[in-house]
């Protein structure tokens, strides 16, 4: 028997092996290499560990975005992920919920802490070529993963069930960044066929992606569906708030004079309020100010009635300080706004105190 320290490998003279560290390893480690950036292609595609895979594509994704939002786009190394991609997604040995992840780019609130000062207009556009330009050069692969998923028989909590539908969603969610005639018809129909929340999720979250009228005439009969169940109207609210269009502050705005919104629901609030802050950076940090304000306003509206809500609100304008001077400029403005206010309470006074000296 050869042992393992005698075994050698034979490659091609004109092959450069690729180092995947640490496999199987399962302790937080922080790891330094001095690897070829190239490298991480090769690791994304055809890596047999599949941590090591998710670790390479999301930082992959995440150099390229922020270059990108730097001014300095690297074309070529975007088409090489949509490529690596498109080769791990036909790897029949990995399941499809980890293939699922894989589609997944870092989120815009997780970009903001690696961009420094944050700048979370130029990452969600950044973001949003790089989901544009796997929308398209998957597409064929996106549209028939998607079909063959489309009939998975009678519904089960499985982890394989469990597992097909996360990637028929985020294959969805994926195939929106381009919507063409086939992809509206798919997320419309998607939504009407759905037979479980996450399904029923998923394809408004991609009529979301893709807005007009059919979006309106979706929210309007889930609504229809769902008004009776709380917990589900609070996701309804909820996903309006992460509206990626413009209109994302008017629709805010509107959503709060609807009948269902409950400003003394202190989970209602967060739904619409605190999703808007948190979770849509692009449009929470306009250039104007007007997400600052509208949230300093709900703040000091929530004072008066629940001051331990109001007080939790604060926490997205207390980064001030890792955002482009001019946004830090107005998010602290509107903290000082918060403490000069007569008749706060305590527990609102001294976050907003402690997040603008904290900062300092």
């Amino acid at each position: 028997m050869v042992e393992e320290s005698q075994r050698t490998i034979s490659l091609p003279a004109a092959s450069r092996p690729v180092v995947s560290a640490l496999r199987g390893f399962s302790a937080p480690v922080k790891l330094s290499v001095d690897a070829h950036p190239s490298d991480a292609y090769v690791i994304l595609a055809a890596d047999s560990d599949l941590f090591n895979r998710w670790e390479a594509g999301q930082t992959l994704a995440q150099a390229l975005i922020l270059s990108r939002a730097a001014g300095a786009p690297d074309e070529v190394g975007e088409e090489r992920f949509a490529e690596a991609v498109r080769r791990a997604l036909s790897d029949q040995s990995a399941e499809p919920a980890f293939k699922a992840l894989l589609l997944s780019l870092p989120t815009e609130s997780d970009l903001a802490l690696v961009m420094q000062p944050a700048d979370p207009a130029a990452l969600h556009e950044a973001r949003e070529v790089l989901r544009t330009r796997l929308a398209v050069h998957l597409q064929a692969d996106l549209l028939e993963l998607y079909t063959r998923l489309q009939d998975q028989g009678e519904f089960s909590p499985s982890a394989e069930q469990s597992g097909h539908r996360a990637l028929r969603n985020a294959a969805l969610d994926l195939l929106s960044a381009n919507p063409t005639a086939i992809v509206r018809k798919c997320a419309w129909g998607h939504l009407a066929a759905a037979r479980t929340m996450t399904d029923a999720m998923g394809g408004l979250s991609a009529l979301l992606q893709i807005g007009g009228e059919p979006l309106e005439a979706a929210l309007l009969s889930f609504y229809d569906r769902w008004k009776d169940e709380p917990l589900v109207i609070d996701k309804w609210f909820a996903l309006q708030a992460r509206d990626p269009s413009e209109n994302a502050l008017q629709r805010v705005k509107a959503l709060m004079g609807h009948p269902a919104f409950e400003p003394r629901n202190p989970n209602r609030l967060r739904a619409l309020i605190t999703t808007f802050a948190s979770g849509n950076p692009a449009r929470f940090h306009d250039a104007s100010g007007a997400g600052y304000r509208f949230l300093t306003e709900r703040i000091l509206e929530t004072d008066a009635f629940n001051p331990t809500t109001a007080a939790r609100m604060i926490e997205p304008l207390g980064g001030w300080r890792r955002y482009r001077p001019e946004l830090a400029a107005l998010m602290r403005g509107e903290l000082l706004r918060i403490i000069e206010t007569n008749g706060l309470s305590k527990n609102v006074f001294e976050l907003a105190e402690k997040a603008v000296n904290e900062a300092s």
